[in-house]
C-alpha cells in the first residue's frame, strides 16, 4: 500500500516538472522586457490560466466557483489590455508553444 502512494507521488511530481519548468522559461523571457510589457504579458496569461482552471474544474466544483474564476479571469484580462503593448518579435513564439 505504502509503495503505491509512493510511486503515485513520484509520478505526480515527474508529470509537474515540464510544467514547472516551462513556467520558469516563461519568467526567464518576462525578465527580458520592459516593465509594461511584463505586467501586460503575466497578467495575460495569468487570464487564460485562471480560465482554464475553472472550465477544468466545471462539473466537479459548483457553478458558483466556477463562475467566480471566469470572472476574475475576466477582470484580471481587462487590466492586461491596459497595460500591455505590442508583443516583441522575440517572444511570439515562446508564446505560440506555450499555448
Amino acid at each position: 500500500m505504502c509503495v503505491g502512494k509512493a510511486k503515485a507521488a513520484h509520478l505526480k511530481i515527474m508529470a509537474q516538472q515540464p510544467v514547472d519548468d516551462a513556467v520558469e522559461g516563461f519568467m526567464d523571457l518576462l525578465s527580458d522586457l520592459s516593465v509594461s510589457e511584463r505586467s501586460g504579458h503575466a497578467l495575460g496569461v495569468a487570464s487564460r490560466l485562471i480560465e482554464y482552471a475553472a472550465f477544468e474544474m466545471a462539473g466537479t466544483y459548483s457553478a458558483e466557483e466556477v463562475a467566480d474564476l471566469i470572472n476574475c479571469a475576466a477582470r484580471v484580462d481587462h487590466v492586461s489590455s491596459d497595460v500591455q503593448t505590442d508583443v516583441p518579435d522575440a517572444v511570439l513564439p515562446a508564446l505560440r508553444r506555450m499555448q
